[in-house]
């Protein structure tokens, strides 16, 4: 009878023995938050579904998250890459964008400096106006970037770009230079350039440029109205809204008739 006690409490005592490693070996830490565990977190176990992913997950598309992201790309050696980070910030509302976009105008590479020009001029960017015109002054800009400057400076319709622009147009430039810049000057609308603009419908030799002055004269003026001006309107008479991926295509079809002026 004796041997059977014993037994019995060795065979116990084994068993409760057993039931920490269980604990241990079915949530990866110290037991069910044990004070002995170095993780404040042990309690929720290692694996963390539901919730947890969806939170995960945004937390990634997050702006802070893609302008970390965009930051440690445009460190990268290929210009490619550069690129295409910045596309990553054309539609995002941060404050801390255009100045990223701004930083890139200075890149050793043509094809970041005019992506990052290009999208200023779609955000409309009023900052970038006074480094993209000291930009457009300087002999070292190459033409391709000069022409994409005015395009942009001529999309964002602020008054500090005119005397930039009416520069780039004195000087000699080709028939789509000229266009370009007479464009902008039509975009930003102001009477600054009416005299310029004159003298281009009178002499220029290019009749795409002397309609495109002739325009330009009118929107100066208010009988025709500009680009902007015409979006704006559009978007204030609508009574429903759009769907996002709606007016996203409409600023690309924008932004494509703003590239075939250009070229």
């Amino acid at each position: 009878m004796t041997i059977k006690r014993n037994l019995f409490a060795s065979l116990a005592l084994g068993a409760a023995l057993a039931v920490p490693h269980l604990g241990f070996a079915q949530y990866g830490g110290q037991g069910l938050g044990s004070a002995l565990s170095s993780n404040p977190m042990s309690h929720q176990g290692q694996v963390k579904a539901g919730v947890d992913d969806i939170a995960s997950q945004a937390a990634q598309e997050t702006p802070f998250k893609i302008i970390k992201d965009v930051k440690l790309g445009l460190k990268d050696a290929d210009p490619e890459v550069r690129v295409s980070e910045l596309v990553k910030l054309r539609f995002l509302q941060d404050p801390e964008v255009n100045q990223i976009l701004i930083d890139s105008i200075s890149d050793p590479d043509v094809r970041v400096k005019v992506k990052a020009i290009d999208i200023l001029g779609a955000r409309e960017a009023n900052e970038a106006v006074p480094p993209m015109s000291t930009m457009l002054f300087l002999r070292s800009t190459e033409p391709i970037v000069k022409l994409h400057l005015v395009a942009a400076l001529g999309r964002i319709g602020d008054a500090q770009g005119v005397v930039p622009v009416m520069q780039y147009l004195g000087e000699d430039q080709d028939e789509r230079g000229r266009g370009t810049a007479v464009f902008a000057l039509g975009e930003i609308g102001s009477d600054k350039a009416i005299p310029l603009l004159n003298a281009v419908v009178a002499q220029d030799r290019s009749s795409m440029v002397r309609r495109l002055a002739k325009e330009a004269l009118q929107k100066v003026s208010g009988e025709l109205p500009t680009e902007r001006a015409k979006t704006v309107a559009q978007a204030s008479t609508k009574q429903q809204l759009e769907p996002t991926d709606q007016k996203l295509a409409k600023l690309r079809e924008m932004e494509k008739k703003m590239e075939d002026m250009e070229r």
